[in-house]
């Protein structure tokens, strides 16, 4: 199953995420997903590990087990990178660390720039330079020019609200093909999806399971995996609550990501 994106590209219903992958289990894990079947991987160049999957990828490409034009492979563009002379060198970064030529898909992490060389995981108070929208223009019009070159096949945004996507669109030559957003029972974002219909932007759910083992999420955070009610769908229908979470997206027809690195759980993932 596959959803047709705004450049006739067609993009899988349903990805292995990698986010909070560690070291030494990436690899295994996008190696299984691409044998088990998977045909798309989403990365980012601030999950850290996009060296480790460029060699599970060419593996899986040597042996045999899929062709690159077979799998499509998504990254991101991190938030210290959004000046000018910056996206051109990290989407040849990201390149470089996947062993590839091209990415399917290059989004722009979050609207949110920092100060070149901000800690990627404790961001100081004054490398935060906001959500500019004349600077995220900017910004955009260099994700273009990488389409130009051929390095990126389509570019998109994640984490955009409404209003921030309205105000990109208004100096954008080439439409976002897909807005990544957190989306799942908790989380429907209705008004968001149907903004994007509207505009032509394929809306992709990431963490449809609230993703209760990230680092970002807290101890009072809802866990959809413990909710009675999808329980009680997951029961009546004899499958598991992860199954339903991910199921739920696809069938408002969406597309989605989900994180694993458990063998069995990349197999029962898509089976949703």
């Amino acid at each position: 199953m596959s959803k047709e994106l705004n450049t006739g590209a067609k993009l899988p219903v349903f990805g292995l995420g990698t986010f909070n992958s560690k070291p030494g289990e990436v690899g295994r894990a996008v190696e299984a997903a691409l044998r088990a079947g998977y045909q798309h991987i989403d990365c980012a160049h601030f999950y850290g590990n996009e060296g480790e999957i460029g060699e599970a990828l060419q593996k899986c490409f040597k042996e045999g087990v899929v062709k690159r034009e077979e799998v499509f492979i998504t990254s991101k563009l991190w938030n210290d990178d959004h000046a000018k002379e910056d996206v051109l060198l990290a989407c040849q970064t990201t390149l470089k660390n996947l062993q590839l030529d091209y990415l399917d898909l290059y989004l722009i992490h979050w609207p949110v720039a920092f100060r070149k060389g901000a800690d990627l995981h404790n961001v100081a108070e004054d490398d935060k330079l906001g959500c500019d929208p004349d600077r995220m223009a900017k910004t955009w019009e260099c994700m273009e020019e990488l389409v130009e070159k051929g390095l990126v096949r389509a570019i998109g945004i994640s984490n955009f609200s409404i209003t921030k996507t309205e105000r990109l669109l208004q100096t954008a030559k080439i439409v976002p093909a897909v807005n990544q957003v957190e989306c799942h029972p908790y989380f429907q974002q209705q008004k968001l999806k149907e903004y994007c219909d509207s505009k032509g932007i394929t809306f992709q759910v990431y963490s449809p399971l609230t993703n209760p083992g990230s680092p970002f999420r807290t101890s009072d955070t809802c866990n959809v995996l413990e909710d009675p009610v999808v329980k009680e769908i997951a029961a009546k229908h004899n499958v598991t609550v992860g199954q339903v979470c991910i199921a739920f997206p696809i069938f408002r027809g969406l597309a989605v990501i989900a994180k694993t690195v458990t063998p069995a759980r990349i197999t029962e993932n898509l089976k949703s």
